[in-house]
């Protein structure tokens, strides 16, 4: 099932994507329309507490139940937003695709390179990534994500995909100008709207194999990224199991796992992002998401 975040009548709250999230025929099942009371349970029609609930037995019991007509919304009447608007955590990881290693003539990490993301750099489908003024090369990564679904705390790679509640888009915006002359990622990863995410999150019963997806990125309809997930060093049950061997891992954390081959940097001409561009992150079976490029003010202003 595809749940989403959305706005309408400048009420945000949770629903599901009836339809491929291409079509103008999409609509939307509101889950805060008293019909659908039932279904949830308890929980509140916001996804980090369907997750806190049990995301995909709240899937389980909307197919069940019959639902009312007025419950529906069409698409082009709300605003998407960020499927998960303020994650918990956002772990990142760098270096996790072998094409990516190879373009960079870097060694293979023997263990996977984790950085943080502040949850504040979360952006939805449509809303513009702000380059600052003046801070240099940036480039976009698409990425597969991964959210928890429940807490995991030194679980086995064997059962590390039963703590997924669902999988998502992701667009790992970098400062990479920043990033090498800093020598670590906080601030380059870290400017504000310098996440995208979405445009909503797949049931984990929706991908048969999530190291099985295609990867690719588009800026202006050129194509800069084509990969798979097969690619990665570490899958998404490696990380969940390593990350939880740090520490417990909580409902609603978000896993971005990392980027194929061809982030700008590495474009011959370089092909940063600018101002006026539109970016668009696909991975096989989660959708398109759509972000536009626009500048913001320096940092220090």
């Amino acid at each position: 099932m595809k749940f989403v975040t959305f706005r309408e009548q400048g009420v945000a709250r949770a629903g599901v994507l009836l339809g491929n999230g291409a079509s103008e025929t999409d609509g939307i099942l509101d889950l805060a329309h008293p019909s659908m009371r039932e279904s949830l349970q308890g929980a509140s029609p916001q996804i980090q507490s369907l997750i806190d609930a049990g995301l995909q037995a709240v899937a389980d019991n909307i197919r069940r139940r019959t639902r009312a007509e007025a419950a529906e919304l069409p698409r082009a009447a709300v605003t998407l937003m960020a499927p998960l608007p303020e994650p918990r955590r956002v772990f990142g990881i760098a270096h996790n695709y072998r094409d990516a290693v190879a373009e960079r003539g870097m060694a293979p990490p023997d263990t996977p390179v984790l950085f943080m993301k502040a949850p504040r750099t979360i952006v939805g489908p449509g809303q513009a990534v702000v380059l600052p003024a003046g801070i240099g090369g940036v480039t976009y990564e698409a990425e597969l994500a991964a959210v928890i679904g429940r807490r995991a705390e030194n679980v086995s790679k064997e059962h590390a995909l039963d703590y997924v509640a669902a999988y998502g888009c992701f667009n790992d915006i970098s400062a990479s100008d920043i990033i090498k002359a800093d020598g670590h990622f906080d601030r380059g990863k870290n400017f504000a709207t310098f996440g995208p995410f979405g445009p909503y999150l797949a049931t984990a019963d929706e991908l048969a194999d999530p190291q099985a997806l295609r990867v690719s990125l588009k800026v202006d309809g050129r194509t800069l990224q084509s990969g798979s997930t097969r690619d990665m060093l570490f899958g998404v049950a490696d990380l969940i199991a390593y990350l939880s061997g740090l520490g417990a891992l909580e409902p609603g954390d978000i896993i971005a796992t990392g980027t194929p081959a061809g982030v700008a940097g590495l474009h011959k001409p370089p092909a940063w992002l600018t101002p006026g561009s539109i970016v668009e992150v696909e991975v096989e079976g989660l959708g398109c998401l759509q972000n536009p490029i626009a500048e913001g003010p320096a940092p220090d202003a």
